[in-house]
């Protein structure tokens, strides 16, 4: 499969080999854990959760955890059209071959991706007809507190903070793996730990309506399950060297954990309720954590992590040391879960330090009413003083984030979203996007029982506030209704939605996060298969059914979710325990688990000097290979490699000026993805830097694997700009294909015409003056020296392929290695291999 990576979208998904990944001795490992996320690459990586589980199992010389992502839908056609299966990036071991896989459930619409990823592994779906021989499936994660609807798939699930007793889980099966027995003695030893839920252990019963209407417990004494719960994040392990990816995740920054959990009471917010207490970490460790991660990734932004950054008592001392620390390296921070109250111009002008990296604001509703309603402590004059600040101090774009189908929402609530985005932007030159998704009703919150809208009313309302938004200024963007409406499904669904995630798989779905793959059509003709319908999980559910997460345990007691959802009829609002009293929803014991929170006064940090960077610019070339693996990375992606290896070699960069200062790095030439190189070149241009010898060791020892930095050459100011007139290249066939007078009959040609792809489309172009020499060195290899001509370049493969008259079919399973770079106006003095 490595061989032809480069036919697929992205292949820098599936290289493995980053920075910082850990790779172990089979000898020293006697369990293998699968981390499987189920979506792509890019999602997986930005997900900090995985990252903390990842270091934390690591950690652990005798267990090895690998990453697993869900191949795109390319990959995974060409897996299933060869008979291949899902393999780990680390050690590209099997998925069915791992002693456990542990899926972390994000989000609902990745249901579907879990069985496919078990179905690419050959594993059967449903757990009970897993033999004792197949791994354990496990899964954490948010929807982990409702996972009704795939538990007929999993062993079981941990449900909580990892770092509180995962670990001892993991021991406990590394002891059974040992001594023996089977998967049910596994299980009846793990349940009853905090965070363990077995559903083979619960049976849902249903009425003569078909609801829900006991679940009943088969093992006596375990009848309810209690969340695990991490009472001292300050304690609690943090992964300081985080696996560097090549392709830019979704978010392409250091996510630091300042806190976790939320007192703040939304009452649509289930993050929210199933996380607390508000547990901070100290500013100091924070500012520790900073410095040593940014040491081991090499990063340029970092972002403070938290349900609501600006409730951390100690943020504004924290930021001013940050930035005190970081901003003369040119690192910059944000804060992407700022509530609109916390935001304030001392904080706005620390971020711009740097660079104005963006903030969203959640207003969540356009009228005072219906703020009140779902217990958002926001004001208009609040959001209307912060956009003011911020266009004041520079900044040209706001997000502002609302939903619609908020329990007793009317058109008037609808259309004055549009209303206050409108005085928002007014008077303002800067631009507005407004984002809206449709309310979704979630497990463990006051509106778990409330109803949800049906397609027609969302499209309804979508419309009407849309209609409204046409005005210069104002961007509007929305989630995909067919999305949201199989989100409010999922969230409250029971374990009669197996079947239909079953014939789901049987269909082909997945991917139903992504619009490109939803096919809404296949969801209701499975419902109505398994005898199921929309309506009925869309529906409003009375104080009395039985909830099918009734048994887990989060914390949060319901006869508080229900006291919370009534005064929410009344628009009452409940003031944040952490400047009021308790408001006794039940999570803390006030021994062990309770709120921790630092004094910004006796806390605040002391930052680590921060002095800018001295001395004069200094331009250097990097003479390097880019082999193996690394030739599936794309240009950009190499550059990315290389920034962050100057940063992690301690070296600074000579930044452009302007708006968005960047580093100062230029390449003599791209290199097509898929092509190896054993002679590539790199300028960059640093600040007061060691002697070229000492950056060349430095910057030796921090390129990933499949490159290797050959020589480093100081270049004087005044010197040619570094730039490629070609490159002569290697092309090795898998068969004998070259025929030995191929270049004296490309030579008696007046002219050869190809056809290249460009932006306008296809256009030809003569070959003759971009070929400087061919070669034919074996039957099957051929040496081509190509040159970059006025009218552009044109790639080996497609050169050899028009000379030799070949079919491309032909040659396209041929691989090139680039062997020179030859630079214009002056050859550089670096070894050649």
């Amino acid at each position: 499969m490595s061989k032809e990576l480069d036919k697929f979208q992205r292949p820098s998904r599936y290289v493995g080999g980053e920075v910082n990944a850990v790779i172990k001795s089979e000898n020293d490992v006697d369990l293998h854990v699968a981390l499987a996320f189920p979506d792509v690459y890019e999602i997986g990586m930005s997900h900090l959760g995985l990252k903390i589980l990842y270091g934390l199992i690591n950690q652990r010389p005798e267990i090895w955890a690998e990453r697993v992502m869900a191949p795109w839908l390319d990959l995974e056609d060409d897996l299933r059209r060869n008979g291949q299966t899902l393999v780990s990036l680390e050690s590209g071991r099997r998925l069915a071959d791992f002693d456990l896989i542990g899926f972390s459930l994000q989000y609902e619409l990745s249901f579907t991706n879990v069985l496919n990823m078990l179905d690419l592994a050959g594993l059967p779906l449903l757990a009970a007809e897993r033999g004792e021989d197949a791994p354990l499936v496990i899964g954490g994660g948010p929807c982990a507190c409702n996972p009704e609807p795939v538990a007929d798939f999993f062993d079981f699930f941990f449900i909580g903070d990892a770092e509180a007793g995962f670990l001892e889980v993991l021991d406990q099966i590394r002891a059974w793996k040992r001594n023996g027995g089977s998967k049910k003695d596994l299980l009846l030893s793990l349940a009853g730990r905090p965070g363990v839920y077995v559903p083979s252990f619960f049976q849902p019963v249903y009425g003569q309506d078909g609801r829900l209407a006991e679940i009943r417990p088969l093992v006596p004494g375990y009848d309810r399950v209690k969340r695990a719960v991490i009472s001292d994040l300050d304690a609690a392990y943090f992964p300081e060297r985080q696996v560097v990816p090549f392709t830019k995740p979704i978010h392409d920054r250091i996510a630091l954990e300042i806190s976790r959990g939320c007192t703040r009471g939304c009452r649509f917010c289930q993050a929210g309720f199933i996380y607390r207490p508000v547990r901070e970490r100290s500013p100091q460790t924070i500012l520790n954590l900073a410095r040593e991660t940014l040491a081991a990734m090499g990063h340029d932004e970092v972002s403070f992590l938290s349900l609501s950054a600006g409730d951390y008592i100690c943020l504004q001392p924290l930021m001013s040391a940050f930035m005190d620390a970081h901003s003369p390296r040119r690192v910059a921070l944000s804060l992407p879960s700022l509530r609109v109250k916390a935001l304030n111009p001392a904080m706005m002008k620390e971020i711009k330090r740097v660079r104005k990296t963006g903030f969203t604001l959640a207003p969540e509703a356009g009228t005072q009413r219906l703020r009140d309603v779902i217990n958002k402590d926001l004001t208009e004059d609040d959001l209307m003083y912060v956009a003011r600040e911020a266009f004041a101090l520079g900044w040209r774009l706001i997000k502002l984030y609302f939903m619609v189908g908020l329990p007793s929402e009317t058109d008037e609530d609808v259309i004055a979203i549009a209303d206050l985005a409108r005085r928002v932007q007014a008077g303002s030159r800067s631009k507005v996007n407004v984002s809206f998704a449709t309310f979704v009703p979630k497990a463990n919150t006051p509106f778990q029982w409330e109803a949800m809208l049906n397609l027609e009313q969302m499209h309804q309302r979508m419309r009407l506030l849309r209609d409204n938004l046409q005005r210069p200024g104002l961007k509007p963007k929305w989630n995909d209704a067919e999305a949201s409406l199989l989100e409010g499904v999922l969230s409250r669904g029971d374990r009669r939605l197996g079947r239909v995630l079953q014939i789901l798989r049987s269909k082909g779905a997945r991917f139903d996060a992504w619009s490109e793959a939803l096919n809404l059509n296949h969801w209701l003709e499975a419902m109505a298969e398994a005898g199921l319908t929309t309506d009925e999980y869309l529906r409003a559910r009375s104080r009395e059914e039985v909830l099918p997460w009734s048994h887990l345990g989060v914390g949060v007691e319901q006869d508080y979710f229900w006291a919370e959802r009534e005064k929410a009829l009344q628009a009452q609002k409940t003031a944040d325990c952490r400047e009021h009293a308790c408001t006794k929803c039940g999570v803390c014991d006030f021994k062990e688990i309770k709120p921790r929170l630092y004094d910004p006064e006796k806390d605040a940090p002391v930052p680590a000097a921060g002095n800018p960077p001295e001395g004069d610019r200094v331009r250097f070339w990097v003479n390097y290979t880019k082999e193996g693996p690394a030739r599936f990375l794309s240009h950009l992606e190499t550059i990315d490699v290389f920034t962050r290896a100057v940063r992690r070699a301690g070296l600074d960069f000579y930044m452009s000026q302007g708006f968005h200062p960047q580093p100062r790095i230029a390449f003599a030439s791209p290199l097509s993805v898929g092509i190896e190189s054993r002679d590539e070149y790199a300028e960059i241009q640093l600040v007061g830097p060691p002697e070229a010898a000492e950056v060349e060791r430095l910057l030796r020892a921090q390129m990933p694997g499949g490159f290797y930095v050959k020589a480093v050459l100081l270049r004087p100011e005044g010197s040619p700009k570094l730039s490629s007139a070609g490159a002569r290249y290697l092309v090795r066939a898998d068969g004998p294909l070259f025929e030995p007078d191929l270049a004296e009959r490309f030579a008696l040609e007046d002219e050869v015409m190809v056809e290249k792809k460009s932006k306008k489309g296809l256009r030809r172009l003569d070959l003759k003056p971009l070929v400087g020499e061919i070669r034919v060195l074996t039957p099957d290899e051929i040496e081509i020296i190509l040159l970059s001509g006025e009218v552009g370049s044109v790639r080996p493969l497609k050169a050899v392929e028009v000379i030799s008259g070949l079919s491309p079919e032909k040659i396209e399973t041929a691989s090139v290695v680039k062997l020179e770079t030859l630079l214009d106006n002056i050859q550089a003095s670096c070894p050649q291999n």
